[in-house]
């Protein structure tokens, strides 16, 4: 059996390595969205296919360091997540340019301007979008490590983030530079560290990120395997069905 996890072990950098690749390639690499009709889904569906591989390697490893390791790794995707989010998908073509976009800089002009004049649909994309944009973030923060539940800690890593993406969306046409998504992006953070940390939630899930559930070695190679084919199957359904 422990030769079998090391083979997995292998496997599992292999299967991230490529999985990671592929992505790329669906949804980047010479604006193939288009061609393969990547939507906001099937990007998330995605990377929970990939993260779930790593999930079940996790429990096949069963101890602290993998499990951290993953959680990294989970934050590593997301981001790549994030980025396609912002900077590729339905968006301009990525290019530097030496004059930004109008800078919107007065607080919650947008956001009431959204409430007064927008469909429900636009608020729900701008307005909830970008309220929980980073809360993703901000969970496996917490779950890596417990200083993070605290969001003044988080502040360090989410809001160089935030900001980032603003001025960069600005310098290459992909959006816009407004100082309302930085407050509903900063606000949906805050709101949910509270809730999740005011109601006990946090050391509950956590343990689902540490565990084996006490599985059998076989069905933890079963379901590694599954989680695999279900990968592949899934990159299968987005090449063919276009």
């Amino acid at each position: 059996m422990s030769l079998m996890i090391k083979i997995n072990n292998t496997l599992k950098n292999t299967i991230i390595f490529l999985g990671i690749m592929l992505y790329y390639y669906l949804t980047m690499y010479q604006r193939n969205q288009y061609l393969y009709n990547m939507s906001y889904f099937k990007c998330i569906l995605f990377m929970i296919l990939l993260s779930f591989i790593l999930y079940t390697y996790g429990m096949i490893k069963n101890n602290n360091k993998c499990y951290k390791t993953n959680i990294r790794i989970y934050i590593f995707l997301f981001l790549i997540l994030l980025f396609s989010f912002t900077f590729v998908l339905k968006r301009a073509e990525f290019r530097f340019y030496n004059r930004g976009n109008y800078i919107q800089y007065i607080p919650f002009k947008t956001i009431l301007s959204q409430f007064k004049y927008g469909t429900f649909l636009s608020i729900l994309k701008n307005i909830v979008g970008n309220s929980i944009a980073l809360i993703p973030l901000s969970f496996l923060l917490m779950i890596e490590n417990k200083k993070y539940n605290n969001f003044l800690k988080q502040t360090y890593i989410l809001l160089p983030i935030i900001l980032g993406i603003e001025l960069l969306q600005n310098y290459t046409h992909t959006g816009s530079f407004d100082v309302d998504d930085i407050i509903l992006n900063y606000l949906g953070v805050i709101l949910f560290t509270f809730l999740i940390t005011k109601f006990n939630l946090l050391d509950k899930v956590r343990k689902l990120f540490y565990t084996d559930f006490n599985l059998k070695e076989k069905s933890k190679l079963y379901l590694f395997y599954t989680s695999f084919l279900l990968l592949i199957c899934y990159i299968l359904f987005i090449l063919i069905i276009k």
